[in-house]
């Protein structure tokens, strides 16, 4: 499958991912073609990009939190956000039935990685990332040894992290362009008016409001709205710091662009030293694939090969599918291997975006051809 951006799709180009609306409604199904009416309405609600079929891996890829899960949990967050608006208020029971049905998930496929990001419409971004960001913390926290009862903590404090959002003007929080100092002033003030909101509960641990508070310091001491130090930082916020930039990363919040799981752990890296703790990077790295679902290696064989399977258990050496032979002519049916078996095969490289997309486009020539 392929990923698309909204300004790219064509009619007759197939879902090979259901789009979830943030109350829990399937706006396109997986294997639906697309159409113009269907094209102007993700357009309408804000979706900008959409993975279809390419003929490459069009395959099931496994997640971490059931559609179901995600649906219910996505619908009941959204009223709550909804209700909390209005009436100031939040069951903090409801919130901790949410983390539970997360972290079920989370432990019943401890061996499942990170492969896809979602897709989501503006309107949709804090309540996804916040589902997104408690599901990567609560895998980070499982991969670092924590308890059940810790991985609870830290599964409330993310989904609830940017709850100070909800108080900044929606003019403010959605602006495609750059915001004034004064505008940048009131956005950095959502930690602190998080924290406020949640230490007023007696159920909220002081550790799980100050995720909230702390999400946003990075251990240089270069973040906000305390500039805090290493030392200083919780560890339940050094890793909601981590998911939270990483789902960003991800998304289409920073300039448009979306960026691969790969990438984005790329990203992550590169800032480890200054604002990052190197070792919860890793912890977290661990759960995301190095060879995602879907994407092309160079074997040393001079085959070139599709990743159609790869867990924590066979992130190094996945399942592939061979695809081209060492003339770069297509094999038809793909052959598959398993590289944990197949010591004398070796991955080179991953390929490149351009390659890739020559590869689809002679794939997709000779599926017109036939």
């Amino acid at each position: 499958m392929q990923r698309i951006a909204i300004e790219n799709l064509e009619s007759g180009m197939v879902i090979a991912r259901t789009i979830i609306a943030s109350d829990g409604r399937a706006l396109l199904n997986e294997n639906t073609r697309l159409n113009d009416t269907f094209i102007h309405r993700l357009r309408y609600l804000g979706v900008m990009s959409v993975y279809v079929k390419d003929g490459l891996a069009d395959i099931e890829i496994p997640e971490i939190v059931s559609a179901e899960v995600r649906a219910a949990v996505s619908n009941t967050l959204n009223n709550s956000f909804k209700t909390f608006a209005v009436k100031k208020t939040l069951d903090m029971n409801i919130m901790k039935k949410l983390v539970s049905m997360l972290l079920e998930d989370v432990l019943s496929h401890r061996n499942v990685i990170i492969h896809m990001e979602d897709l989501r419409s503006h309107d949709d971004q804090l309540l996804l990332h916040s589902l997104n960001v408690a599901v990567f913390a609560m895998m980070t926290g499982l991969s670092m040894g924590y308890s059940e009862a810790k991985l609870v903590e830290l599964g409330l404090g993310t989904l609830l992290h940017d709850i100070g959002m909800i108080m900044i003007e929606p003019d403010i929080l959605h602006r495609s362009t750059q915001l004034t100092h004064a505008e940048s002033e009131v956005y950095r003030g959502h930690p602190e008016i998080g924290f406020n909101i949640l230490r007023t509960y007696r159920e909220v641990s002081t550790k799980v409001a100050h995720i909230a508070y702390q999400h946003h310091e990075r251990i240089d001491g270069s973040g906000y709205p305390r500039q805090l130090n290493r030392k200083q930082i919780l560890d339940y916020a050094k890793i909601a710091a981590i998911a939270d930039t990483f789902d960003n990363v991800v998304s289409n919040k920073y300039a448009g662009h979306s960026y691969s799981v790969s990438d984005a752990l790329t990203v992550l890296r590169k800032l480890g030293s200054s604002y990052f703790d190197p070792e919860m990077i890793e912890a977290f790295a661990s759960n995301v694939a190095i060879y995602p679902i879907g994407c092309l290696l160079s074997l040393n064989t001079g085959h070139i090969a599709v990743v159609t399977s790869a867990t924590k258990i066979n992130s190094t050496r996945p399942m592939v599918h061979l695809i081209c032979d060492q003339e770069g002519k297509l094999i038809k049916p793909p052959h598959p291997i398993d590289l944990q078996k197949c010591n004398e095969v070796s991955i080179v490289r991953r390929l490149s975006n351009q390659e890739t997309e020559a590869i689809r486009s002679k794939i997709a020539a000779q599926q017109i051809l036939n």
